[in-house]
């Protein structure tokens, strides 16, 4: 079955936007754990390794000049939200080290796309 049949525009642009995260923080050098994961109600974008240190990433994408700016989408509620599924991730996989949460944002430009990430503690 082809799971892209009946996504929304915003979908498939969240989607390509995950996907080119993905492969630019593995050209950075993370290990690319896991994509999309479901963790009760939440989801993590990416689950990366920096190294030894787990990241939580959350990507924001939007199309050109759509504004708010991507990174402005993860405001005080999604960070409490990210916190949490992160945990429940760590304590599901038996790890006891907190993650770093960071963030991606990616803009779809007319010739190409800018990505701008923000590290987290």
């Amino acid at each position: 079955m082809n799971r892209e049949v009946g996504k929304t525009i915003a979908q498939h642009v969240g989607n390509l936007g995950e996907k080119m995260a993905a492969e630019w923080l593995w050209l950075k050098g993370f290990d690319i754990v896991e994509q999309n994961c479901r963790v009760g109600r939440y989801e993590i974008d990416l689950v990366c390794k920096d190294r030894s240190e787990w990241v939580m990433v959350e990507v924001k994408t939007r199309r050109d000049g759509h504004c708010p700016l991507p990174e402005s989408a993860v405001d005080h509620k999604k960070r409490i939200s990210l916190q949490k599924a992160a945990q429940g991730y760590m304590k599901q996989k038996g790890v006891k080290t907190i993650p770093r949460l960071d963030v991606v944002a990616v803009s779809l430009l007319p010739h190409g796309a800018q990505m701008m990430y923000f590290q987290g503690k």
